[in-house]
C-alpha cells in the first residue's frame, strides 16, 4: 500500500473534544454539551457539525463500532513515525501492536511497540521497559533507540529489529526440540540473565514467547522488558506475570529477584522440551544431569534455587553439554524445520 492510497478517517475523539482514552459517560456527556451549542435547531449553519457528532457518538457509544474503528484509526502500517516509516505488523496484543519500520534515511530496520490500548497508568509499564535497557549492551538484548508520543498522546517505544522465531513459534511447529537444542539454547538465555542481573535488572517475565531465536548463527535475543523491575526492593511489586511460567513469589506478588528469573527459564526448558508444564514433569528422554538442572531451578522456595554468587549456571551447562552430548558448543546443529 501506498502512502497515498492512505485515507484519514473522520477523528471522533477530536469531534467530541475528548481523549481516545475516555469511558462512555465522558462521551456522553461531551455529546450533550456540544448539541446544545451546535443543535440545528438553533443554528442551521451547524447542521454538519451536528451530523459529525452524532456520528461521532454512534459510533464511540456502541463498544463493537469504537473497537473496530480504534483498529482501523490506530493501524500505524505505512505512516511515518519520526524518521521511521512502518512496513509491516509483526505481533497485537493487550497492550496494542509491535511494528517491523525501516530509517528513513540509512534503510536500516527497526522495532515500533506502539501501545495504544493502555490506561494512562499502564502507560508506565512501556516507560519502564524503555528505561530498562536503555543503557544496557549485550549481544542478547535488544537495544533502545527512542521513544515517541503520537498526536493521540499514545506512546511508540523504539527498538533494535531482532529477526528470527520465537522459541514458542518454533516449539509449535515441532513439538518438541531435542536436549542438546535446549541446552544452547538455554545457556545463551542465562548469559543474557547474567548480564541483567549483574546490572541490577530482573526481568520478570522470561518465556518461550520472549526468547526470538536465530537459527543461522545459534544465538538467542530476550525480549520484552515491560515486566522488569530494576534493582528490587522489598517494596518493589512486579506489574503483572504470565501464568504457568511465573514463579510462585511473583504470582503472590512478592518481591522478585534474580532466582525468579531462573524458575521461569526452567519452565521454559520444560516446555521446550516437549514436557508438562502444567504438572512441571521434564521427559524421561532428558539426560539426567539435565533433568536435575532443570529441577534445582524451579523449586518452589526462592531460597533454595541456584544464584549467582554461589554458582555460575552458564558455566555448569557447559559442563552438562560436554558431559551428555560430548561438546560444548552447538556445532551450528540445524533446528528442525527452520
Amino acid at each position: 500500500m501506498n502512502k497515498a492510497d492512505i485515507k484519514p478517517a473522520k477523528d471522533f475523539y477530536n469531534i467530541l473534544e475528548v481523549s481516545p482514552k475516555a469511558r462512555a459517560e465522558v462521551i456522553q456527556a461531551a455529546y450533550r454539551t456540544l448539541m446544545q451549542i451546535y443543535h440545528p435547531d438553533k443554528n442551521k449553519a451547524d447542521e454538519r457539525v451536528a451530523r459529525n457528532l452524532n456520528e461521532a457518538k454512534q459510533t464511540l457509544l456502541d463498544s463493537k463500532k469504537r473497537e473496530e474503528y480504534d483498529k482501523n484509526r490506530l493501524d500505524l502500517m505505512g505512516k511515518d513515525l519520526g524518521e521511521y516509516t512502518v512496513i509491516e505488523m509483526i505481533a497485537e496484543g493487550g497492550f496494542g501492536k509491535t511494528y517491523k519500520a525501516k530509517h528513513n534515511i540509512i534503510d536500516e530496520l527497526a522495532c515500533i511497540k506502539h501501545a495504544h490500548y493502555v490506561s494512562p497508568q499502564d502507560e508506565e509499564i512501556l516507560v519502564q521497559e524503555a528505561k530498562t535497557i536503555w543503557d544496557l549492551r549485550h549481544y542478547s538484548i535488544p537495544s533502545m533507540k527512542g521513544m515517541l508520543k503520537l498526536e493521540d498522546g499514545s506512546l511508540a517505544l523504539i527498538m533494535s529489529y531482532i529477526p528470527g522465531p520465537t522459541l514458542e513459534q518454533i516449539i509449535k511447529k515441532n513439538k518438541k526440540l531435542d536436549p542438546e537444542h535446549v541446552a544452547w539454547i538455554t545457556e545463551r538465555s542465562l548469559n543474557a540473565l547474567k548480564y541483567l542481573h549483574y546490572n541490577g535488572v530482573v526481568h520478570g517475565d522470561v518465556k518461550p514467547q520472549n526468547i526470538i531465536v536465530q537459527p543461522e548463527n545459534h544465538m538467542i535475543v530476550l525480549v520484552d522488558y515491560g515486566l522488569s523491575i530494576i534493582r528490587p526492593s522489598s517494596s518493589s511489586k512486579s506489574p503483572g506475570y504470565t501464568p504457568l511460567f511465573a514463579p510462585p513469589e511473583q504470582i503472590a506478588g512478592k518481591t522478585l529477584l534474580p532466582e525468579s528469573d531462573f524458575y521461569s527459564l526452567g519452565m521454559t526448558m520444560i516446555y521446550a522440551l516437549g514436557g508438562d508444564i502444567e504438572k512441571r514433569l521434564v521427559p524421561e528422554n532428558t539426560p539426567s544431569s539435565l533433568c536435575s538442572f532443570i529441577k534445582k531451578m524451579i523449586v518452589y522456595d526462592i531460597l533454595k534455587r541456584p544464584n549467582w554468587d554461589k554458582e555460575d549456571l552458564a558455566e555448569e551447562l557447559q559442563d552438562i553439554r560436554m558431559k551428555e552430548f560430548g561438546r560444548k558448543s552447538s556445532g551450528m546443529k540445524p533446528i528442525p524445520g527452520i
